[in-house]
Order: structure tokens, then C-alpha cells, then sequence
């Protein structure tokens, strides 16, 4: 009788108690993105010049239209109230020249918003440098995004980054060689489709993507269950000292 008496009470008690795994982060679905972006204008006009008679080429989904190249987003989430979440896309640049002397592919951005107002784009880098050597990263935060002035409120179902100055990290730097940490590269603009999302509230037991889903549970529901499991110890205290006199 005691241990079926615990066990029911205990049941409750964690009835009360929020778990991390019910919560989820707020904020929008991602349903289709496009990321614009010219990498650096310069760097172009000397891949395409007469000193490294080169080219550029797209595949796995990007595409070039002057000046600009265009990257199909895959999966995403974004809370543009206090903006924050990360959003992939699709698709790689192959930069060659110089008889294949140089020969760099950037693939598969990655979007990332801070609620700071700084945001980063992460790329795939690899292929030989022209001093000899090789560079083979993944998602390496390549530039910083200036998101300072950008509304991300969604209009029409649509969030719009228009434009965020970017500049070269130091990450970025090493995986792109010629260029240093704060050169400026070309904005960024891209495009969210997020559709009916209804921010005028929060699903119970989430707050913001960076802090941890269970601390930010109700504190009177953790009260409550502490209540309860102190009864049910206490209860079943009495009850055994009274199974044990004479």
C-alpha cells in the first residue's frame, strides 16, 4: 500500500515538473530562402581579368546572374523579434585561374542572426592556394554581417535581410588567402519565406533559442512540485514508523 501510495503521488509531482524535451524554440519555420551575394566585386574582376585569365563556375543548385550570386535555401528557423536563428543553403562557387594555379570552391552558406545585431554567413572552403598549399574547412564563419538598421519583421509571410554590410573574419582570412581580417567583401541580401507564422505568443516552457528550454520554466510549477514530493516523503515517513511500534 505504501510503495502503490508513492509511486501515485510522485506520478503527480512530475505531472507539475517541465521537462526540456516538451519546450521548443520560438520563432518562424524557414519554408524556402534565397541568399544574394557577389562575394567581393574585386575579387571577381581579377578572376575574370587578363593577370589570372580566369572563370567562375555554379553548381548544386547556385546560380550567377551580374552581380550576383544566388543560393536556394534548405532549412531554417528564425525568431525576428529579438532576431536570432540560422537558416542553410544550397549550392558552391568554383573561383579558378592561373592555369589552375588558383582553384577555391566556397559551398554551402549558412546564415546565422544574433540578437546583437550581428549576424555571420559560414561557408564550405577547399582547394589549393596559390602559394602552394591547400585549404579544406567547413562552415567557417567567413564574414560578419552587419544587421544593425534591418527590420526583420515578416511582411506577407516574407523576412528580408536587404543589403548587410559584410566584412572578412579572421577565420575567413586563413581560408581566403590575399585578403585580412576586416576587408570589406559585397552585402548580403537574402530572403525568408516563413508563411502564416504567429508570433503574438510563446508555447509554454520556451524562451530564446540561446538560453536553456527547462530553466525558463514557470517557477511556480517547479514550487508546486516540490510541495508535493515533500508531502509524499513526510507521508510515508509517518506511516512506517507507525508499521514498526510494538
Amino acid at each position: 500500500m505504501i510503495r502503490s501510495f508513492a509511486v501515485a503521488a510522485l506520478a503527480a509531482a512530475a505531472v507539475l515538473v517541465p521537462t526540456a524535451a516538451s519546450a521548443q524554440a520560438p520563432g518562424c519555420d524557414v519554408a524556402s530562402a534565397t541568399l544574394e551575394w557577389g562575394v567581393k566585386e574585386s575579387f571577381r574582376a581579377y578572376i575574370d581579368g587578363s593577370i589570372a585569365n580566369g572563370e567562375w563556375t555554379v553548381a548544386d543548385g547556385a546560380t550567377y546572374e551580374t552581380p550576383t550570386f544566388a543560393f536556394p535555401g534548405t532549412t531554417g528557423r528564425i525568431d525576428p523579434r529579438d532576431p536570432n536563428g540560422s537558416v542553410g543553403f544550397a549550392g558552391s562557387v568554383r573561383f579558378t585561374g592561373h592555369g589552375g594555379v588558383l582553384d577555391t570552391t566556397i559551398a554551402n552558406p549558412v546564415l546565422v542572426v544574433r540578437g546583437d545585431g550581428t549576424g555571420f554567413l559560414l561557408l564550405d572552403v577547399f582547394g589549393p592556394t596559390m602559394d602552394g598549399g591547400s585549404v579544406d574547412v567547413r562552415e567557417t564563419p567567413f564574414v560578419e554581417l552587419d544587421l544593425t538598421g534591418q527590420d526583420l519583421t515578416p511582411v506577407d509571410g516574407v523576412i528580408t535581410i536587404d543589403a548587410a554590410p559584410a566584412v572578412l573574419t579572421a577565420e575567413g582570412g586563413e581560408a581566403f588567402p590575399n585578403y585580412a581580417e576586416g576587408d570589406a567583401f559585397d552585402p548580403v541580401t537574402v530572403t525568408m519565406d516563413v508563411g502564416d507564422c504567429d508570433l503574438t505568443g510563446q508555447p509554454i516552457g520556451t524562451d530564446t533559442i540561446d538560453e536553456d528550454p527547462a530553466a525558463s520554466s514557470s517557477p511556480l510549477l517547479w514550487a508546486l512540485a516540490g510541495i508535493v514530493v515533500g508531502l509524499v516523503a513526510a507521508t510515508v515517513v509517518v506511516i512506517l514508523r507507525r508499521r514498526r511500534r510494538p
